[in-house]
C-alpha cells in the first residue's frame, strides 16, 4: 500500500516548487471554464447566472415539497435550440481539452521540469483522442450507473487513469486507454477512495470561499492521483513520471 501522508506532503512541496505555479495553471484553467459557462448561460437563459438561478428556484421548491411548484420550475428551463447545443459542444471540447492540458503541466512539474504556462494548450497535440476517451469514459459510467448507484462509483474509479495514459503514450488509443487504467487500478480503487475522502474537508472550505480555494485544490488533488499513477505504472512495468 502506497503512503498516503508522504504522498500528499510531495504534491505540497511541488505545488511551492513550480517554476510557474500550479496555483497559477488552475487559475487559467478554472477561469476560463468559469466564463464560458456564463456565456453558456447567457445564450441558453439569457443571465449570465441561468443556471445558479434555475438551480437554486428548484431546490426551494423541491424543499417545501410542493410537486406543482417544481414541475413550474422546470417549465422555466428554456429548451434547447442549435445555438445553445452548438455552444454547449463547443464548451465541453474546449474545457476537456484544457483540462488535459492542466494534466500535463502537472506531469512536467511532478517531473521537476521548468514547464510554461503554455503547456496547458498542448493537450491540442491530442485533442481527439482526449475528446473521445472521455466520451467513452462518460458513457460507460452512466450505462454502469443505470445498474445501480456503486457500480457507477466502481467504473469511475476504474478509469480513472484513461486521460493520464492517453497524455503519456501518442500512440495509444482511446479504448486502450481505458483498458489499461482498469488494469492500472485493479488492488487500488480502495486507496484513491481514501485519497478523495482525505479532501473532503478541503471540499467543505472551498464551498464556503465560492470555489476559491479550488485554486490550491485542484494542482494538489491532480498531483497526488499522479503519484498513484505513477506507482501503477511503475508497478505494471512501465516507465513513471518521476
Amino acid at each position: 500500500m502506497r503512503n498516503r501522508v508522504a504522498i500528499k506532503a510531495e504534491a505540497r512541496r511541488l505545488i511551492q516548487q513550480g517554476h510557474v505555479s500550479p496555483i497559477l495553471a488552475a487559475a487559467v484553467v478554472l477561469v476560463t471554464g468559469f466564463v464560458l459557462d456564463r456565456l453558456l448561460d447567457l445564450v441558453e437563459g439569457g443571465s449570465l447566472f441561468a443556471s445558479y438561478q434555475y438551480r437554486w428556484a428548484y431546490y426551494q421548491a423541491a424543499a417545501s415539497g410542493d410537486i406543482g411548484s417544481v414541475q413550474a420550475v422546470l417549465d422555466l428551463v428554456p429548451e434547447a435550440t442549435i445555438t445553445s447545443m452548438s455552444m454547449t459542444i463547443a464548451v465541453y471540447l474546449i474545457t476537456t481539452v484544457l483540462n488535459g492540458g492542466f494534466c500535463l503541466f502537472c506531469m512536467s512539474i511532478r517531473r521537476r521540469e521548468d514547464t510554461p504556462l503554455a503547456t496547458l494548450l498542448d493537450g491540442l497535440s491530442c485533442a481527439g483522442r482526449l475528446i473521445w476517451c472521455s466520451i467513452q469514459m462518460g458513457v460507460r459510467i452512466f450505462l454502469w450507473s443505470m445498474l445501480f448507484f456503486f457500480p457507477g462509483i466502481i467504473a469511475a474509479y476504474r478509469y480513472r487513469f484513461a486521460i493520464f495514459n492517453v497524455l503519456s503514450d501518442p500512440e495509444l488509443s482511446a479504448g486502450d486507454a481505458i483498458r489499461r487504467s482498469c488494469e492500472q487500478t485493479r488492488g487500488m480503487k480502495w486507496e484513491l477512495f481514501v485519497l478523495d475522502l482525505s479532501f473532503f474537508g478541503w471540499m467543505l472550505l472551498s464551498s464556503l470561499t465560492l470555489g476559491l480555494l479550488n485554486l490550491w485544490i485542484t494542482p494538489y488533488m491532480t498531483l497526488c492521483d499522479l503519484a498513484y499513477y505513477d506507482a501503477a505504472r511503475q508497478e505494471l512495468g512501465g516507465n513513471g513520471w518521476q
